[in-house]
């Protein structure tokens, strides 16, 4: 089988949940230079992908399970099975401004994030309105720069936000790394992956 880790912030949950879960994984860490490995010890070979790519290397079966974050899942629109979200590494995305005071009730901001579809919904629940653009990086400065007056983005401890002068005014939703898996590689290998996520849900590493 094939296994797509991601690079970044839930790399290393994932190999602690999946090390704690029976495999090995060895060699595979967050400072190694390697795209692609053969782990001959786990029957596996892993691949090295960015976060945002991730989804579309396992619905088209290159891949055929992977981690990713619940964000960009929620972002893209891929065909994809989600047997378990991981309980490690938590974090939220959330709406950030100069203040905490959120928009008033009919007006009509200015808003920065890697997120135009879930910021989209979001903006439909609330009762203002939006002009969004989409960053691709550096989102805090949208508003720190007054491209924007808010910012959608990812938040962990919210050290960032305090170091720029900016707060965060409401949580948009809870992100977990997600377990995904391509539909066609769940029948062939149906049992190895159920047992991978019941060791998982055994050792209370997933939600």
């Amino acid at each position: 089988m094939r296994l797509a880790l991601p690079k970044g912030r839930n790399l290393e949950p994932a190999l602690a949940a999946f090390r704690a879960a029976g495999l090995g994984l060895r060699g595979v860490h967050a400072n190694s230079r390697h795209l692609r490995q053969t782990l001959e010890e786990d029957d596996l070979e892993v691949l090295m992908l960015k976060d945002w790519d991730l989804p579309l290397y396992v619905e088209h079966g290159i891949a055929d399970f992977g981690v990713v974050g619940s964000d960009v899942l929620g972002e893209t629109d891929g065909d994809l099975l989600i047997p378990a979200r991981f309980r490690e590494g938590g974090c939220r995305l959330s709406l950030i401004g100069p203040s905490d005071a959120p928009p008033a009730a009919g007006s009509q901001i200015r808003l920065a994030t890697k997120y135009p579809n879930l910021a989209k919904r979001f903006v439909a629940t609330r009762p203002w309105g939006a002009e969004i653009f989409k960053l691709s990086g550096s989102v805090e400065l949208g508003p720190l720069l007054e491209l924007s007056e808010m910012a959608i983005d990812i938040v962990q401890t919210g050290q960032t936000l305090r170091d720029n002068g900016l707060v965060e005014i409401e949580v948009v939703e809870q992100v977990n790394a997600c377990l995904v898996v391509n539909r066609a590689s769940y029948q062939r290998h149906r049992r190895r992956i159920n047992d991978l996520v019941r060791e998982l849900e055994r050792k209370e590493l997933v939600l």
